[in-house]
């Protein structure tokens, strides 16, 4: 409830912030009826809450075009690049001209108004009174931090929606870049088995429409079911095993997937096709990949461990063959930050990729209607 009423209350400030006449409205009105009570109670100048009110409202048109010349005509060089000497001088000239504005409005208007009545303002002298300054700069004063507070604010929310606009470009590139580079790997799988006229290419066909089918409905999606993407991966992993055959031994786990996991779509992928590109690809004889996926509390854990020629392990190469592990990092430093952990540990004959990172609390995602699920792949162990 409390949490309510809050919310309720920021919605009531924004439409006033974005309300201009409503706002200044307002501003007026507090400022009236505070000037009103310090007549009345505070200066003790008058028991008469109407005439206390009227000597609010008739110092209210000199205090406006003060406000108004203060807010319009000298702040907006306070942020204009190098504009400070200017400001410093209309400041100055501002401050000069409210005083003389005052002298004359009290001197012809505030006065006058009241002859013949028991008031201190009868005298002339209380024109040049210091004190008869105040109510003109504590009311443009608070308006001006008002305005640099509002001004503040809005070069906030300008700023945190570049940086927005910034991730969803970026995040849109990284997504472009990963679905074609996806998707030529598994036509270059395909090309190989219908040469060589497999009887396996018509399964292939089958499952590629399903991956297909994963990247089209819900490769763009902010999160996907944890499940979904294991069911990608089992597809992908098929589709790999046809491939290489019995010189592939292939290990996959996939434990404590819960139903309601959420996760980044097409986040494990570049990673599982790097274990074969630099692994079994590479590899003249028998390769070996391992893959251990596990859910422990909301925490996510994926390890990937293949085999590949021995030697030094290759600096990473530049252009489109490093995309994999470059967009894996800066996804997870995007969707992720401060809540994963991602290590790669290169050896002479193995390649291993560690991946943690904390799933967030959300309700499960349906399955669309219709939607292909292939038989998963069992786990061939050695």
């Amino acid at each position: 409830m409390a949490q309510a009423a809050q919310g309720g209350g920021g919605r009531v400030l924004q439409a006033i912030d974005e309300h201009f006449w409503l706002r200044h409205g307002l501003f007026w009105l507090v400022r009236t009826l505070l000037m009103t009570w310090l007549f009345l109670y505070s200066l003790h100048t008058t028991t008469d809450g109407g005439r206390a009110l009227r000597d609010a409202l008739i110092l209210l048109p000199p205090h406006m075009l003060a406000t108004y010349a203060l807010l319009y005509g000298v702040l907006p060089l306070l942020w204009r690049n190098g504009s400070r000497g200017r400001f410093l001088l209309l400041l100055a000239g501002w401050f000069g001209l409210g005083l003389a504005l005052t002298f004359a409005h009290r001197y012809f208007i505030f006065v006058p108004s009241h002859h013949g009545a028991p008031s201190p303002f009868t005298d002339y002298h209380i024109v040049f009174a210091t004190g008869a300054h105040m109510p003109l700069l504590l009311t443009a004063g608070v308006a001006a931090c008002l305005r640099v507070y509002r001004q503040w604010r809005q070069k906030e929310r300008d700023n945190a929606q570049l940086t927005q606009e910034n991730y969803r470009a970026e995040l849109q590139l990284l997504r472009a870049q990963i679905h074609p580079h996806f998707l030529f790997n598994t036509l270059n799988n395909l090309y190989a088995l219908t040469l060589k006229q497999s009887d396996q290419a018509p399964a292939v066909v089958e499952r590629l429409a399903g991956l297909l089918q994963f990247v089209v409905e819900q490769g763009n999606a902010p999160l996907v079911a944890l499940a979904d993407e294991v069911a990608l991966l089992r597809n992908y992993l098929a589709l790999e095993q046809l491939r290489y055959g019995e010189r592939l031994t292939l290990e996959f786990r996939a434990e404590n997937i819960p139903a309601a996991g959420r996760i980044a779509p097409l986040l494990l992928l570049p990673l599982v096709e790097n274990a074969f590109k630099h692994g079994s690809a590479e590899q003249p004889g028998r390769a070996h990949i391992r893959i251990a996926l596990a859910v422990a509390g909301n925490t996510f854990t994926c390890v990937i461990a293949n085999t590949k020629n021995a030697g030094p392990a290759p600096a990473p190469a530049p252009g489109p063959a490093g995309i994999g592990l470059r967009n894996v990092r800066q996804r997870l430093h995007l969707l992720y930050p401060e809540r994963h952990r991602f290590e790669v540990d290169a050896r002479d004959d193995t390649f291993t990729v560690r991946l943690a990172l904390e799933l967030p609390a959300a309700a499960p995602a349906r399955r669309r209607p219709g939607a292909l699920v292939l038989p998963a792949l069992a786990a061939r162990r050695p």
